[in-house]
């Protein structure tokens, strides 16, 4: 097999881990339509050398003196610990609206097993908040011009978001716990403040990524417009 294509093969299971939070190989190799012994054959010496830790967890300094491996397209400071923590907080939000688009359409249609798929996935933006908050460690080593105070404030982002992954899940226990239905006007109002609130988080994240100074004004102006509903 080409280098090229083991290379790029090894780049996917790199993204899978990092972005995607799998439990075991066989889920790796399911994602990528190969074999699980060709999935531990590539990460094996990646695992021998700490560079894939426990909970396949990357360890950034160390992949980063490896990525020269990698015959893409992508330059290597595309591969900078700001980009990596960027790209989880991105995941981690787009987790996080499916987590609340299915907590809402269970509650609007007193759908339990909606509400109980929505709580199970839960665990999916638990773990990113996790990955997220392990990869900081090691992003000082990984870009020595990256601020030591963007650390703290990802960690911080990303503790925020798994705080409203835990408040939505109120949604789904609800729907499980009263299983009745929601009626207008109620439920008119509740669907106002869902969107409303879907499109805070949405450019919240989005300027956030991006650094933008102005989202302030436009967030105080939909938090008034939230709290006249």
């Amino acid at each position: 097999m080409p280098k090229s294509i083991k290379n790029n093969t090894l780049k996917e299971i790199l993204d899978i881990i990092l972005y995607e939070a799998p439990s075991t190989q066989d889920e790796i190799a399911d994602k990528l339509n190969i074999s699980r012994r060709y999935v531990t054959k590539l990460l094996k010496p990646l695992i021998d050398d700490d560079i894939i830790k426990k909970a396949y967890v990357v360890d950034l300094k160390k992949f980063n003196e490896m990525s020269e491996m990698y015959e893409t397209d992508n330059s290597i400071p595309e591969y900078s610990g700001e980009y990596f923590i960027k790209e989880m907080l991105k995941e981690m939000g787009e987790q996080i609206l499916k987590q609340f688009a299915w907590s809402f359409e269970s509650l609007k249609n007193t759908d339990v097993d909606l509400a109980q798929t929505a709580l199970d996935e839960d665990l999916n933006t638990n773990r990113m908040y996790t990955k997220i908050k392990s990869s900081t460690d090691t992003v000082i080593s990984l870009d020595p011009y990256f601020e030591f105070n963007n650390t703290l404030v990802f960690n911080e982002i990303a503790y925020d978001m798994e705080r409203i992954g835990d408040h939505i899940c109120h949604i789904p226990k609800f729907v499980i716990e009263e299983n009745r239905e929601v009626k207008e006007p109620v439920i008119d109002v509740l669907e106002e403040m869902y969107e409303m609130s879907k499109t805070m988080f949405k450019k919240s994240v989005k300027s956030f990524l991006k650094f933008d100074p102005n989202i302030k004004e436009k967030m105080d102006r939909y938090e008034k417009e939230l709290t006249n509903l």
